[in-house]
């Protein structure tokens, strides 16, 4: 009973309001308490050793054991006192070090969760291509799965040297230079939420989430190899994992509302797949598209139709004008690579093949991969690629959009289609006819076949095109 009225007594004495609420946390009062206590030399009425002794025995108990009655019982009602008024002025004039504060908020949260996990990370390439080494190198000593992951996970917080960053990887794309430090934000798995998933390719499976509860964003993955199929090996899969950073490498450095953004990667599913996170896009791919509604569209008002796929020609045009503009030469343009969204808006994307120049010019390799009904000829059998390479696939492009999807050059083979771009004389205009319902005669004399004008000095820039187009455009409304 004694020791009942000590304690009371003692919260009296160093509350610092009031009202002590039932909802806060016997641990939260207990600090307060603790803090308090060591101000007790300035009260007027020191507390005896006993009391103090057992003030002690009371904290060291509520610190152990969260009692929720015992927060019930300390709901009192205490004076205000001058002391108590005279310490909170104390305590204003103090200065508060929020970074300290900083600092102990973050120890606390690496103690209780992995401290990868804690908050948003930037790392950089580097840091995940040498963290993805070591794993692989880790998984033919261990089948532990969260052993692995948890290896992985402490290896991308651990810098390295930049020196072997290419003899580690020497792989046959390494010719697509990525900088070692490329940052890159690591977007935490938790922070997504519904995902499912909406698409699948050769390299990896697209899923749809919702990230941090507000914004819709889309997860390119990789597919993990698998230990007892020779079917894709992890060379195949270092070598796509090195392709999909290549890609991160180009769009962090594309700011435009036309083009595919990107917010960062993160290592998904049960696999821990290295996926990056982009913009999602409802409607699909633009291909897709127009062949899902291509009956819906032929029932419709064809100039309302028009309209819409003037629109998403204008769209492409600025996202490849901005490309332009910076001599990056995107090399894959095409309706399956360009993304629909809401209210009809358009982005370009697939970046894979986009590269980085000095002066717009690039000569590949003579196995530089490429689809030849989208490739101009210089491209398709020189290697030499520039914006108006591009502006060729965007001509191409264009006829797929006022075709509703169609095919270019129809059902002959790739064969049949080098054969006929090797010819010069060949008219292009005989496999790829005026689309009959959508589309003006301008639209495919004055843009189209302007774009897939043979000799490629001849052929026109993005530059070049945009007075004729916008005005083409505009007055087909």
């Amino acid at each position: 009973m004694g020791s009942k009225t000590s304690v009371q007594k003692h919260q009296q004495q160093y509350s610092d309001s009031d009202t002590v609420n039932s909802g806060f946390s016997s641990s939260f009062l207990s600090r307060k308490r603790y803090t308090q206590k060591n101000n007790v030399n300035k009260d007027t009425r020191p507390a005896s050793t006993i009391e103090k002794a057992t003030f002690y025995r009371h904290h060291q108990l509520i610190s152990s054991f969260h009692d929720k009655k015992f927060d019930q019982q300390v709901n009192v009602v205490e004076p205000s006192t001058n002391n108590q008024i005279e310490k909170e002025k104390e305590k204003e004039k103090t200065p508060v070090d929020t970074n300290k504060r900083k600092r102990q908020v973050g120890i606390r949260k690496s103690r209780s969760t992995d401290h990868i996990l804690s908050s948003t990370t930037v790392i950089t390439a580097e840091q995940l291509l040498n963290s993805h080494a070591k794993r692989k190198q880790f998984n033919s000593s261990s089948t532990s799965q969260t052993t692995t992951q948890s290896f992985q996970f402490e290896n991308i917080e651990k810098s390295s040297s930049t020196n072997d960053f290419d003899k580690k990887f020497p792989l046959k794309s390494s010719r697509k230079k990525i900088s070692s430090d490329l940052q890159l934000v690591l977007i935490q798995p938790h922070e997504f939420q519904n995902v499912r998933e909406i698409g699948k390719g050769n390299f990896g499976i697209v899923y749809y989430a919702l990230y941090k509860g507000k914004r819709d964003v889309a997860l390119k993955t990789l597919y993990v190899p698998d230990e007892n199929t020779s079917k894709y090996s992890f060379d195949t899969y270092d070598e796509n994992m090195y392709e999909l950073l290549y890609e991160a490498h180009i769009m962090t450095q594309l700011k435009h509302p036309n083009l595919l953004r990107i917010f960062g990667v993160t290592f998904f599913g049960d696999k821990q797949q290295l996926s990056l996170v982009t913009d999602f896009m409802k409607n699909g791919s633009l291909l897709n598209y127009l062949r899902k509604h291509r009956e819906i569209f032929f029932k419709s008002d064809s100039q309302i139709i028009t309209r819409k796929l003037n629109n998403f020609g204008r769209q492409i045009f600025e996202a490849m004008l901005y490309l332009e503009e910076r001599n990056i030469i995107h090399r894959d343009l095409a309706a399956r690579n360009c993304l629909i969204g809401q209210h009809d808006k358009l982005k370009v994307g697939d970046f894979g093949l986009t590269t980085l120049t000095d002066c717009g010019l690039y000569k590949g390799s003579g196995h530089s991969v490429c689809a030849p009904r989208w490739t101009s000829p210089e491209a398709l059998f020189l290697s030499k690629y520039s914006s108006r390479s591009d502006v060729w696939s965007y001509g191409i492009t264009l006829w797929e959009i006022y075709s509703l999807g169609e095919r270019p050059f129809g059902s002959i083979n790739n064969y049949a289609v080098h054969i006929l771009l090797k010819n010069s004389s060949e008219n292009i205009s005989d496999f790829l006819p005026q689309p009959q319902n959508f589309g003006s005669i301008e639209v495919y004399t004055h843009i189209i076949l302007s774009c897939l004008t043979y000799n490629v000095t001849m052929r026109p820039r993005f530059r070049d095109l945009r007075d004729r187009l916008m005005t083409i455009l505009t007055n087909d409304q």
